[in-house]
This record gives C-alpha cells, sequence and structure tokens, in this order.
C-alpha cells in the first residue's frame, strides 16, 4: 500500500524534468509579486547536505525545499506522521522531529521553516530512510539501455558460475557463497572488457536496434545483470530433500537419479516464481517495505558504475570503487588465516583452552557444541562474523532485538539440559543432529522397511533423541508462527489490509500498482508497465501440473492433495512472513508450521513430510521472498518489471540443470559429506542433518507421537506464542493511553525514595516493552542448534558499530562508505575461500599444528554430555521394547 495523496495539491515532476505546480501558492506568482523568494536551502549546513543527499543530488533537493510552500509541507509531513506511526524503521528522531513541527513556529522555535520543508521533501522527493537515501536517484532516464545482449550474456553467464557456487558449498558450515553484491567484483571488469571489445553490430526489431555494444556500460546494465545473477543463487531449495534422500548416511533411496532431481528443483523453482506475483503487492509496492539487505548490492553497483564528486568526509576522500577494491583484496588476503592457515582465529574459543577437559567450561563458552556464551571475542573470521546477521544492512533494532533473544534462549537451553529433560543430559549440549540411546548418530536404516517404519525393529534399537538446542529451536519455532501472525497482521494491518484490496482490484479490475502513490520512487516507476497477474499464475498453474506429475511417476507415496495444502497454507502465511522480510531483513520459512501438519495427516510417511518441507517451507515463501526481493531491487533502481521477469524465468530455465549438475558432482566426489569430521567442513549442519532429524521426529515418528508421548511439551508452545502475542498487542495498544495516568497516581502515594527507585528501574523497563517487537524476541530464542552465541556476539557488536553509532554520530560516512565495505569483505571471502578450496581442500593437504587443532582439542570439540551413559545397559532412555 501506498500512503493516499495530501488533500492539498503540490509540486508534480513532469516526463521532460521540469515541475509543474498546481498549488495555489505559486513560487513564481509570489516572486512576480514580492520581488524576491526566501531561499530556506541556504540555511542548510554543508554536512547536513550531505546527509540529506549523499549521492550528489543536493541541487535537486534544494530546488524542492526552496519551491515549496508552507501549507503543503504541513500537509506532506501531518499524512506521514499518520502514515508511518506503526513504522518500525522510520526514524525516530524525524518522527518526533515532525510532531514538534506540527505545533507550529512558536513551540518548535528555530528553523521551523527551514526544518518542515527539509522533511516534506524527503517524504515528497526522497526518502526518510537514511539506507535508501544512500543508493537512490531521484531522476530517471528511460532511454538508457537495460535489457541489451551483452547484459544478459554476463548476467546469464555469471548465474551459472553463482549456482555452481551456492550449490557446491551448500552443505559447508558456514557456507560460503557470492551474494549479489558480491558479484560485481567479477562482473563489472568482464562489462568492461565487451564494452572495449565488442563491435557495434545490431538488428532492429519492432524499431528497436539491438546491438552488440550499444556504448558505455550503464548502471542499469549492471543491476539488471545483478538480477539474473541474484535469482540463480536460491537454486539450492530442492537440494535438501535431495541430500537426505539419497546419500547412504541418511536415507539412501536409489530411485533419486538425475531426471528426479532435474523435474523436483524446475517445478519447486517456477512455483516459487508463480507465487511471487502474488507476494509482490505487500513487499515491494509498499513504501514500507523496505528490505534493508538489498541495499548494499545497490550501493556497490553505484561505486563501480557512476563518477563520483569529490569530497572530503571526516578526512576521507577515497572513492566507492577504489574503497571496494582495497577491502576485497585485503579480505581475501587475510582469510587465508582463519580459513586455513589458523583456523583457530575462526573458531576462537580461547576460553576452552585455560582447560580443555572441563565440561561446563564447554557448555558455557565453547564454539562447536558449547553455547558460547560468557566469551566476547568469538571468531576473527568475517564469514562467522556475519553469518547470523546482516551486521552492516540490517537495522540495529532488528540485530539487537535478536541477539538479546538469543541470550533468553541460552538460557532456556540450560535449564532445559540440567534438569535433563528428554535425556537432553547424555548428548552435546547444542547439536542439530539426531541420536540414538547409546549417544551415536541415529541410523534410520534400522528401523525402516519400505520406506515405512517397523516397529519391530524400532522397539529394538532406539527412538531418535535431540538436543537441548535442538529442542529449543523446534518449540521456539512453535510459538513463532502464532506471534508472527497475529502481531504483524493486527499491527500491519493497514498496509496489509490495503494491499489485499489492491491485489483484488488488481485482478478484477486491471488497477495499477502505483495509482494514489506518494513515494518518489513509485512515481518514477508508474512509466513503465508493470506484469500482469495472469502471468504469474500461468507459471503457478504449470508447476502445480508438474508436481502431480512428478508424484504420479516416482514412489514417493504421497498423495497429490498434498500439494495443495501446502498451497493454501503459503496463501494464509507467506503474506505476513514477507512483510517481516521486507521490514526487518529477517527470512524465515514455514517449515516448523508444515512438518507438524504433515506428521499429523501423514505419520510415518518421510518421504510425503521431505516433499512437503520442499514444497511449503522454502518453494513458496521463501523462494516467493527472494524474486519480491529482485523485483524491489528493479522498483528501486527503475529497471522496468517486465525486464525483470523476463530475466528471471530464463535464468530459473538455464541454471536448473547447472545446480543439479552440480549437486550430482557433490554427492558424487566430496569424500565424507555430511559426516561430522569432513576435513573441508562439509558436514551439513545447516542442510542435510537438520532436515534429516525433523523427518525423522515429524515424518517417521509422526506428530500424534512426538506430542503426545516423546515431546508433550511442543503442543503448548502454539499457545504460549498466542499468549505472547496478544499481550504485546493489548500492552502497546493501551500501554501508552494509561501507563501515563498509573505512574502519576504512584507518584502521589509512595514515597519519593521508593518512587525514584522505580523510575530507575521497572518504569524504563516497562516503556521498553511498548516498542519492543516480539517476533523479532522469538526469532531470537530459537536460532539454535547448530548456531550459538560466538556466531551472534560479533554481528551483534558490528551491527553496534556500524548501524546504530555510525548513523547516528558519522552518517555522510555512513551513507558512502557503509554498505560498499560490506559488499568488499563478503567479496573477500567468497573469492579467497573458492581458492582454498580447490587449491588446498579438494584433495586435501591438512596443516597440522596448534593453531589448527586447539579448537576441537577438548571436550567442545568432542561434544561429550554431562551424565555418562550407563554401562551396565549400554544406553539411557526407556527399556528396549517400552519405547513410545
Amino acid at each position: 500500500m501506498q500512503p493516499p495523496r495530501p488533500t492539498v495539491e503540490i509540486a508534480e515532476d513532469l516526463d521532460d524534468g521540469t515541475t509543474r505546480r498546481v498549488s495555489s501558492h505559486d513560487p513564481e506568482k509570489i516572486q512576480s509579486s514580492a520581488g524576491t523568494t526566501q531561499r530556506f536551502s541556504e540555511q542548510i549546513p554543508h554536512e547536513m547536505l550531505e546527509e540529506l543527499a549523499p549521492n550528489g543530488e543536493g541541487d535537486h533537493i534544494c530546488e524542492k525545499v526552496d519551491n515549496m510552500t508552507e501549507e503543503e509541507a504541513i500537509a506532506i509531513v501531518q499524512e506521514s506522521v499518520r502514515f508511518h506511526a506503526d513504522d518500525w524503521n522510520f526514524p525516530s528522531e524525524m518522527r518526533e522531529r515532525m510532531k514538534r513541527l506540527l505545533k507550529g513556529p512558536k513551540a518548535y522555535g528555530e528553523f521551523y521553516d527551514r526544518d518542515l520543508r527539509i522533511d516534506a521533501t524527503l517524504m515528497r522527493y526522497s526518502s526518510p530512510y537514511p539506507g535508501v537515501r544512500a543508493v537512490q536517484e531521484l531522476k530517471d532516464d528511460p532511454t538508457v539501455p537495460i535489457e541489451t545482449i551483452r547484459a544478459y550474456f554476463l548476467g546469464v553467464a555469471w548465474a551459472v558460475i553463482g549456482t555452481f557456487m551456492s550449490t557446491f558449498f551448500n552443505s559447508r558450515f558456514p557456507s560460503i557463497g557470492l551474494s549479489g553484491s558480491v558479484i560485481q567484483i567479477l562482473l563489472f571488469p568482464c562489462a568492461k572488457s565487451l564494452e572495449w571489445v565488442l563491435p557495434d553490430w545490431g538488428i532492429t526489431v519492432f524499431g528497436v536496434r539491438h546491438s552488440l555494444n550499444p556504448g558505455p556500460w550503464t548502471f542499469k546494465e549492471q543491476m539488471f545483470a545483478t538480477i539474473c545473477y541474484n535469482i540463480a543463487i536460491y537454486t539450492t531449495n530442492s537440494y535438501g530433500m535431495i541430500l537426505v534422500q539419497r546419500m547412504d548416511v541418511f536415507y539412501g533411496h536409489q530411485f533419486v537419479n538425475f531426471g528426479y532431481q532435474l523435474m523436483l528443483t524446475l517445478f519447486v523453482q517456477l512455483m516459487g516464481m508463480g507465487f511471487a506475483g502474488y507476494l509482490r503487492r505487500f513487499s515491494v509496492y509498499p513504501v514500507k517495505a523496505l528490505w534493508p539487505t538489498i541495499l548494499p548490492t545497490i550501493a556497490m553497483n553505484r561505486a563501480l558504475t557512476r563518477p563520483e564528486p569529490k569530497e572530503n568526509i571526516y578526512g576521507w576522500t577515497i572513492s566507492r570503487y577504489r574503497f571496494f577494491y582495497i577491502c576485497t583484496v585485503s579480505m581475501a588476503i587475510y582469510y587465508w588465516f582463519p580459513g586455513y592457515l589458523f583456523t583457530a582465529l575462526s573458531t576462537f574459543n580461547w576460553m576452552t583452552w585455560i582447560a580443555p577437559n572441563s565440561i561446563v567450561l564447554s557448555l558455557l563458552t565453547g564454539s562447536i557444541t558449547g553455547l558460547g556464551l560468557f566469551n566476547p571475542i568469538t571468531t576473527f573470521d568475517w564469514n562467522v562474523a556475519t553469518s547470523s546477521y546482516a551486521a552492516l544492512s540490517q537495522p540495529f533494532f532488528a540485530t539487537c532485538t535478536m541477539y538479546f533473544g538469543g541470550i533468553l534462549g541460552g538460557l532456556i537451553i540450560l535449564g532445559i539440559y540440567y534438569k535433563n529433560m528428554n535425556y537432553t543430559a547424555f548428548l552435546p549440549i547444542n547439536s542439530s543432529s539426531a541420536f540414538a540411546n547409546d549417544g551415536t548418530p541415529y541410523q534410520v536404516q534400522k528401523v525402516v522397511v519400505d520406506n515405512k517404519l517397523d516397529q519391530n525393529m524400532y522397539q529394538n534399537y532406539s527412538p531418535p533423541f535431540y538436543s537441548a538446542g535442538y529442542i529449543l529451536t523446534v518449540g521456539a519455532n512453535f510459538c513463532f508462527y502464532p506471534v508472527y501472525f497475529l502481531y504483524i497482521m493486527v499491527n500491519q494491518w493497514k498496509t496489509i489490509g490495503q494491499a489485499y484490496v489492491d491485489f483484488y482490484h488488481g485482478l478484477r479490475y486491471g488497477k495499477g500498482n502505483y495509482e494514489r502513490a506518494m513515494d518518489v520512487h513509485s512515481r518514477l516507476m508508474a512509466q513503465y508497465p508493470e506484469v500482469p497477474d495472469w502471468w504469474f499464475l500461468i507459471i503457478l498453474m504449470g508447476a502445480i501440473v508438474v508436481s502431480v506429475i512428478f508424484l504420479k511417476i516416482y514412489p514417493l507415496d504421497t498423495p497429490v492433495w498434498l500439494v495443495f495444502l501446502v498451497i493454501g497454507i503459503n496463501l494464509v502465511f507467506a503474506v505476513p512472513l514477507s512483510f517481516l522480510s521486507a521490514t526487518t531483513g529477517t527470512n524465515l520459512g514455514l517449515g516448523a508450521l508444515v512438518q507438524v501438519i504433515t506428521g499429523f495427516l501423514l505419520p510415518g510417511n518421510t518421504n510425503a513430510f521431505l516433499f512437503a518441507q520442499t514444497l511449503g517451507s522454502w518453494a513458496l515463501a521463501g523462494y516467493g521472498d527472494n524474486m519480491v526481493q529482485d523485483l524491489k531491487m528493479g522498483h528501486y533502481v527503475r529497471i522496468p518489471p517486465r525486464a525483470v521477469f523476463r530475466s528471471q524465468i530464463g535464468t530459473i530455465i538455464i541454471t536448473v540443470f547447472i545446480a543439479v549438475g552440480t549437486q550430482d558432482f557433490i554427492m558424487k566426489n566430496v569424500k565424507g559429506l555430511c559426516t561430522p569430521n569432513q576435513p573441508s567442513r562439509f558436514t551439513c549442519a545447516n542442510d542435510g542433518n537438520p532436515l534429516y532429524a525433523s523427518s525423522l521426529m515429524w515424518g517417521l515418528l509422526g506428530s500424534d507421537r512426538m506430542f503426545n508421548s516423546l515431546y508433550p511439551l511442543f503442543k503448548w508452545c502454539f499457545l504460549i506464542g498466542t499468549c505472547i502475542a496478544l499481550a504485546f498487542l493489548f500492552g502497546q495498544t493501551y500501554g501508552p493511553r494509561y501507563l501515563p495516568g498509573v505512574k502519576e497516581k504512584l507518584r502521589k502515594r509512595l514515597s519519593p525514595r521508593t518512587f525514584a527507585m522505580l523510575d530507575r528501574t521497572l518504569f524504563p523497563f516497562v516503556a521498553s516493552l511498548l516498542w519492543l517487537n516480539p517476533i523479532l524476541v522469538i526469532q531470537g530464542v530459537q536460532h539454535w542448534a547448530p548456531s550459538n552465541m560466538s556466531y551472534k556476539t560479533p554481528g551483534f557488536i558490528l551491527s553496534y558499530v556500524f548501524m546504530y553509532w555510525m548513523p547516528k554520530h558519522r552518517l555522510a560516512w555512513w551513507e558512502k562508505y557503509n554498505y560498499v565495505l560490506s559488499a568488499a569483505l563478503t567479496a573477500g571471502v567468497a573469492i579467497s575461500g573458492l581458492i582454498i578450496f580447490f587449491a588446498v581442500g579438494y584433495n586435501p593437504k591438512k596443516l597440522e599444528w596448534w593453531g589448527n587443532t586447539v579448537s576441537g582439542a577438548g571436550v567442545d570439540g568432542r561434544g561429550t554430555g554431562i551424565l555418562e551413559i550407563p554401562k551396565d545397559r549400554g544406553y539411557f532412555g526407556p527399556e528396549k521394547g517400552m519405547f513410545p
């Protein structure tokens, strides 16, 4: 949804770049009658102008400030305060300033006229979000080449390489990937080479000439090629299912061949693309749909393709382009130390080195199987430091809330562990693997015959047991769904409700997406034709047909109605989840919800479980979200929606073959794949093992057995989540209305000393709950196994510095360099990681010395429980033959 236009008429940008004023307060008339026009822009200091216009558009901003009337500015500010009242990302200082401006010049004080017009100009002609201002352009030239032959060639070529990379390292923990912001370091030089080499040969189609070399490589070509690439890195969504079904360490099904992998991957990707057409109304067009994690990619493109004005920002004069390459090369060299030469720098569990055999110390501070608590310095590896949070792009309020949610989760894990709930004290405290009752990894082949659970074999072997960290992760997942659904649907209903109305009107009446748009990006995009909804519907229907055929020709024993059930679940729950991703930068699927429903309806059917997980958890909500990100990226940089659509559909079809081929290569050639001690860290700790553990829980044993026999606490988590959501909604709705009165009554009744103590302790805590986002708290609580606080603490520190302190104290520097720094360091890690693997990892060349063995030498590396397995029985838990 876009906020409606203010009631007064305001200045409109014409296609030729001029401005037509339709307000009764005409500046030209004012100038002609009064002789001069007051220039409020002259009151703007240079430092402030750098913050308002970080990309050299200062003259444009000043012009808008000078030409704006007071009535027009007041109307814009009034509407903006109302519309952004529930906006989590809206700068709090700007919101408070706008409220004071509406009280009038006497209440506001000095610079009332200037600040009123500045805020109105930001809302109407720029952006209130500093991150968006850092990467945006306020004018558009629709004649700039975009869909050129060379852009398609480079975009698809790097998509092929990117697909190989993301699929290849998917089973590594932590994984290594080339994000859209990273690939620029390789794509841009290639583009400049083609610009220099290719001749200006071309053909004319429908009056438009398509040349091999239409001139200098443009910013829009760079972004278009990036979007081609960006969608390709998500072709690993079906890989987890394929890995668990095919590998002998899991189920070892022989029917999972190349054709099976190809068909599954193809319809999963296309179904996600079809779903993106539904989600775009909720997560692309609303101005609140910020998508903070895509901003570094756009910043990188600007650094590479656009000349910059020479400026001095706190003594820094280096260009973005040069800054990027220096940081990239430096990180590529440095990463050899934590990546190969001195791996203890990566897993810096230095506190466990004091007493390597201390179980308690390893549980509390360990980075491998411990909790990573109480360790302030956990890594010197950029890849580890940013593996939990997008520390230089995700809003600090989101990172901070999730981090303290993570600490709360760690304390809950300790409680579960030391109470030995569900026999967790016999196992490592924080692992994503499933274990048998003798403490060894669970071997499903010992209880399955013809893909079904054999009760006799099961009773003679063991039920699967899980670590305390994994139990918390699953339970918090169940809490998460009612919290996020209720909280977002109520808290953001104005935005989401209007998007539902717009979606219906778009289908029924062909209504455009940019009608009544207030923000500058939507107004500029209105000149480009939209992608009709029925294009996406055709893709979705085609993918459904292929999925039905897939279920009929392969022995999965999965009913066709499961496809439609999963689609129905996503139609309801994917909208608030996508909006959460768009506003906070987090990205979650519907896995836990889908797995419980599948476990109830089809117990004992692991293949049906895996199919529902693949389709329901990521193919629709998750992959659709990823495609929506690309649509938003095109929205910010003015790439026509139909051009984005063509790039996505073509790239998907091509890269599916690359993804499947790479999957096949990995599963056949990487020795020790999915084993705990794989030399190159291809342990499947974040893809194969968690999915396998979940399939045992909910697929093999079924939800009824899990909820009512093995883990009865899980069924109460949905109710707990509902109560949490209602408590926060009630408190945040009525708290601001009644709490000031309650506080005043307490002031009168209590002694001054008691009230002063409460004013320092209880009252600030209660006030903080009025803005706390419970979704992010629960998300922080659930982000364990295999992750731990050693992956979160460095990200939190980085986020505090670069997403809180820097924007507050060095905003101009932050707007120019922050996203470029993030992209550069990630690029350096990716390039170095690829070189390290093929140089010394593919045929492992171990470098044995203290710096590479100390991290895993103690209890933290072995993963020992605090209770020993009884020697007389040889196993823990219920007696054999008595398993639930």
